[in-house]
């Protein structure tokens, strides 16, 4: 199917330093070069590249040159040029638009901006050599009160405490079925969490 939308990059080849070897033919995995026999040239469907310059690293006599494509639509402050791409790639393809490895776009990443601030009644820390520092936590319900005796001059717990789960370093990860990953994936999940200590 024909596609009405603008190629994000263009293609600029040399012909004149092209030696028709096909190597950027072969090379590609969008299939954006061809080679015209009738014309005995090597041409590109702009529409296909992705701008992975496989085709520019591979050419013998560096013939290919990508370029961002001038021509763009109209300016709009509600909608970007990308956003109106990626619709139009949806409507035409009937697929949502993926990126793998990460988030491409300007979002903050909230784990660098992750800030404790605890308050405290002493002097804080200076640093983990003079004074210890840990994130040391129990997992377990609490009681609203204790309950202490003296007896023979010394001080005894009256109230019985509810099983505590030391967590060395609080790291818990959301409830996952056993049919969503693998065994695997379980016992790697386990061993790292006796390893750290949560």
């Amino acid at each position: 199917m024909k596609t009405y939308s603008l190629p994000e990059y263009v293609i600029d080849r040399d012909q004149d330093r092209c030696i028709r070897c096909k190597v950027c033919v072969n090379q590609c995995t969008y299939d954006t070069h061809y080679y015209d026999e009738e014309d005995d040239l090597i041409r590109s469907s702009d529409e296909n590249c992705v701008n992975c310059q496989r085709c520019v690293t591979f050419c013998p006599t560096n013939a290919i040159t990508i370029i961002k494509n001038p021509n763009k639509s109209r300016s709009n402050v509600n909608w970007s040029q990308e956003a109106i791409g990626d619709l139009k790639k949806q409507a035409e393809s009937g697929v949502v638009v993926l990126t793998g490895m990460g988030c491409d776009k300007p979002h903050l990443t909230y784990w660098d901006r992750l800030l404790l601030n605890a308050s405290q009644v002493t002097n804080p820390s200076i640093d983990p050599l003079r004074e210890p520092m840990e994130i040391r936590t129990y997992l377990g319900s609490k009681q609203d009160s204790l309950e202490i005796a003296l007896k023979d001059n010394k001080f005894n717990l009256k109230t019985t405490l509810s099983p505590q789960l030391l967590l060395e370093t609080p790291i818990m990860f959301s409830s996952m079925s056993y049919g969503a990953i693998s065994l695997n994936v379980h016992e790697a999940l386990a061993r790292a969490a006796v390893e750290c200590g949560t």
